[in-house]
């Protein structure tokens, strides 16, 4: 791995500086997660969904959408990893290891779901993620 690399992400600026699967201990598929500094982050995305992850001061914002169904989750990077797991595939910037997760589903994790009419008549289809993410925590 470049070394500069790892410097302009964790010293410079703190940003979502991988992603990947993760084997989380118990589960019984991969799942994806985001590495932002050296912390991971399990995003809650299932296999359907397009996803934009982004560092907005010292939060990970996650975009999830598929069919009719948008969500939004904000992830404080200081929040400690509840579970343990091993990284799977796809990261091409972090090393092999067994590592801590921050799981999308811990206390401290906030989430907003846009579903239904308020998805259709907000036209939340066809938003982009500054759009989305600026309307849904004003809802």
């Amino acid at each position: 791995m470049d070394s500069s690399y790892l410097w302009r992400c964790s010293v410079i600026m703190v940003e979502v500086c991988d992603s990947g699967k993760i084997w989380c201990k118990g589960s019984t598929q991969p799942i994806h997660a985001v590495r932002v500094d050296i912390k991971i982050f399990a995003t809650g995305k299932e296999e359907n969904q397009i996803i934009k992850c982004w560092v907005n001061g010292d939060v990970l914002c996650v975009d999830l959408h598929e069919s009719g169904i948008r969500t939004a989750r904000k992830f404080p990077l200081d929040l400690e990893p509840t579970l343990s797991g091993t990284l799977f595939n796809g990261f091409t910037h972090t090393k092999h290891a067994d590592v801590s997760i921050v799981s999308s589903n811990q206390n401290g994790v906030e989430e907003k779901i846009v579903s239904g009419e308020t998805y259709r008549v907000g036209q939340y289809d066809s938003m982009e993620s500054g759009e989305f993410w600026d309307k849904v925590w004003d809802l």
